[in-house]
């Protein structure tokens, strides 16, 4: 480090490479001595384990520090002893040759490693570690993550990246070193290998250990340049939560930790119950709260559907006998409804014909449970299908590539804000924000890199503003922001901070380093007095930043907005 200054990401990385290139010869040389004592006809497990272990780590650092050529040759090494390995591990004079000629190969890429070493070809970007302003620092900054992997140039490069991302990331190369951390401090998550010196499994292992001694497994991301169901399914079956193929897109691994780290409570599960039978239906809620969740009751079938809006139901559990209207009947009735097309409906009666039963689940319900019913099962099935509805729902409404709320979905959360802040008389501000010049980045780079702006602009909008804050991608390379309790002049501080700490963001490319920015518009409510309005508004003010040379945020007025340029639908632009 010069002067005295942090390092930066860039400079970390190209460090870290530069490492593998040092390390590489010895590693050459350690494998040509395993070659060269094996002996034709002999059983070498041990000798061949731990070249497979040599080859498979050069791979890794390879692939993840682009190094295709390296990658290729250590990879076909490795595939011909793990095929040695799982038959009878018996030295032949076919694999002598194999092995010396791919070494062969590598060493003579070594010879020209010093050419081939230029900067990481990425993508990769750092989001500089600041300070938000008050109130927007978000709670999900600097959990503790612990890294393993005997390969110390991809734990030290992937424990920096992360770092980026605001975890902080402590990284271990031996398993021991691991197990002693974890005994004097528990993490909030655990990366780990696959393959160590100690056995093809011993990460998952190690994992499956630590777990066995406490109460609440700590998650854990495996990570391998295995990508084999063998390999999959014993990290599933040691505990693991997740699993990447080397090499780890830091932005992904990210994203899993960001799931599996996240320290709210889930929102309980929202039912309604409907049985003419009052003490029934009051059983069954008594028996769901008790497990945590909301319940709402009706006797009465008309009553539903005026008892489903506003109660945001993740489930319905209804009779099938009810007078008047029986249950089939009230599913056919909800299921025309466009806005519970899809809302799980689980039948609870003493019926047990099976014909019967088949019967009124044609109608559009999603399950069948006979009375009487144990409390157990009644919370495992409703929890199930409940869960599957929360999931099915959020795929509905995020956005594929950013992970926030899609155009509709933004739009409808805007709609309903609006509303409440009309009730409660509550300061609303929106503001759209759209990526400058993306034609041009996506043109120079290429797609994938400007999808990775697009991500990195999205998670830097997730961390830096409240968790009441709403985010969504209104479209292409537009964000738009719900910001509650803030008024216009608060409203362009916060976004203006966002902005520039943005441009202070490092991409990298084909060798290449770039910076983005963007440009803003903020409308605020009630100046703008509905959800349509605020929308037009904001986007006008962001025409007028664009206007005014990029880079900049804008607040809407009625005066400087009338003469401004109308958007077209859906606020998409060819030129930005």
């Amino acid at each position: 480090m010069a002067s005295g200054k942090t390092e930066s990401f860039r400079e970390r990385k190209q460090r870290l490479r530069q490492s593998f290139i040092e390390q590489f010869p010895g590693r050459l040389a350690g494998a040509r001595e395993l070659l060269a004592g094996l002996t034709l006809g002999s059983d070498q497990r041990a000798e061949l384990e731990t070249l497979h272990l040599l080859f498979h780590t050069i791979k890794g650092s390879g692939a993840s520090f682009g190094f295709d050529s390296i990658n290729a040759s250590a990879k076909a090494a490795e595939q011909v002893l793990r095929e040695v390995l799982d038959q009878d591990a018996r030295v032949t004079e076919r694999l002598i040759l194999d092995l010396d000629q791919r070494l062969r190969t590598l060493e003579a890429l070594d010879l020209a490693l010093d050419a081939a070493a230029g900067p990481d070809p990425g993508p990769s970007f750092e989001i500089p570690a600041r300070q938000s302003v008050d109130g927007c620092t978000s709670g999900r900054l600097q959990r503790l993550v612990y890294l393993c992997d005997d390969d110390s140039v991809i734990a030290q490069e992937l424990s920096g990246q992360l770092s980026c991302f605001g975890y902080q990331v402590i990284p271990f190369v031996t398993l021991d070193a691991l197990r002693r951390a974890f005994q004097s401090e528990r993490p909030s998550a655990i990366i780990m290998d696959v393959i160590f010196p100690e056995g093809q499994d011993a990460g998952p292992a190690v994992i499956a250990e630590l777990n066995a001694t406490i109460d609440r497994p700590v998650p854990c991301v495996f990570i391998s340049s295995r990508n084999d169901f063998s390999a999959r399914l014993q990290a599933v079956q040691s505990g693991g939560n997740a699993y990447c193929p080397k090499p780890v897109n830091a932005v992904e691994m990210a994203e899993i930790l960001d799931q599996l780290t996240n320290r709210s409570p889930p929102e309980p599960y929202h039912i309604l119950i409907v049985d003419d039978d009052p003490d029934v239906a009051q059983f069954f809620s008594m028996v769901l709260e008790e497990a945590g969740m909301v319940t709402r009751v009706t006797n009465e079938p008309e009553r539903v559907p005026d008892t489903l809006d506003g109660f945001d139901a993740d489930l319905v559990l209804m009779d099938l006998y009810m007078p008047k209207c029986s249950g089939p009947d009230l599913a056919r009735v909800l299921r025309q409804m466009p806005g519970y097309l899809s809302l799980p409906i689980i039948y609870v009666s003493s019926e047990t014909n099976a014909e019967r039963q088949f019967k009124a689940l044609e109608v559009g319900a999603d399950g069948f449970l006979t009375k009487p019913l144990a409390p157990e099962r009644l919370i495992a099935e409703v929890k199930l299908r409940a869960e599957r509805m929360r999931t099915l729902r959020s795929l509905m409404i995020r956005d594929g590539l950013t992970g926030l709320f899609n155009h509709n979905a933004i739009l409808q959360l805007l709609e309903v804000t609006e509303a409440a802040c009309r009730r409660t008389q509550t300061s609303l501000c929106m503001a759209m924000i759209d990526v400058d010049h993306f034609k041009s980045i996506n043109d120079t780079y290429g797609h994938p890199v400007g999808d990775q702006v697009l991500m990195a602009l999205s998670r830097t909008l997730r961390l830096r503003l409240r968790e009441v804050d709403l985010v969504g991608r209104y479209g292409g390379e537009e964000f738009a922001i719900i910001l509650v309790g803030v008024d216009a002049a608060y409203a362009k501080s916060i976004i203006d901070e966002l902005r520039a700490d943005f441009a202070e963001v490092s991409f990298f490319a084909d060798g290449f380093e770039f910076h983005c920015a963007f440009s803003g518009g903020i409308a605020a409510y009630p100046q703008f007095g509905t959800a349509s309005a605020l929308v037009d508004a904001a986007d006008r003010a962001l025409y007028r930043a664009k206007r005014n040379g990029r880079n900049r945020v804008e607040i809407a007025t009625t005066m400087t907005d009338v003469s401004a340029k109308p958007v077209p639908p859906g606020g998409m632009r060819n030129e930005h």
